[in-house]
């Protein structure tokens, strides 16, 4: 079979058993093996079809090709000639988003950090206020022992290195 499957959007999707990155191609021969043998579906047209009215349904994400196939779902009329189109025109898609804006974590959000996070995040964090106003929280919290260590322990390395 010749024909592909592609993410159209500016973002990863998770679809088909796997995560795709924006702008990759997966070979319809792959999802045939995959998906067509075992729900009995012929490897032509009717496959090409099927992703698209079952699996992939959202045209503005999928674009699915198969050889001769004029229907082919596309997100521009002009993308189908060329690849150069199809990428400004996704980028114009991102520009018109509004921007994600990611706040400052809340004294409670710290104080119910669990301890994967904790690990994580804490060597990032420099607020001393904020993470003190978390310990005392998280000091009057049952099973939080692990993390006050933690915080306590932060906060002896934030006051060291600010003297």
């Amino acid at each position: 079979m010749e024909g592909y499957v592609r993410n159209a959007s500016p973002v990863w999707r998770h679809a088909l058993k796997r995560s795709i990155a924006p702008g990759e191609k997966i070979p319809l021969d792959e999802l045939y093996e995959q998906y067509g043998v075992k729900h009995g579906i012929e490897p032509d047209k009717s496959f090409a079809d099927w992703l698209r009215q079952v699996k992939l349904r959202d045209t503005e994400i999928w674009e699915i090709r198969y050889k001769g196939d004029e229907s082919a779902t596309t997100v521009d009329k002009a993308a189908q000639n060329k690849d150069e189109p199809a990428k400004v025109e996704t980028h114009k898609k991102v520009t018109q988003q509004s921007p994600f804006v990611k706040l400052a974590p809340q004294v409670n959000d710290i104080a119910n950090w669990s301890v994967r996070q904790a690990r994580e995040l804490l060597p990032k964090f420099t607020d001393q206020k904020t993470l003190k106003y978390a310990l005392n929280i998280a000091s009057q919290l049952s099973n939080k022992d692990t993390i006050c260590r933690m915080f306590k322990k932060r906060l002896n390395e934030l006051e060291l290195s600010r003297r």
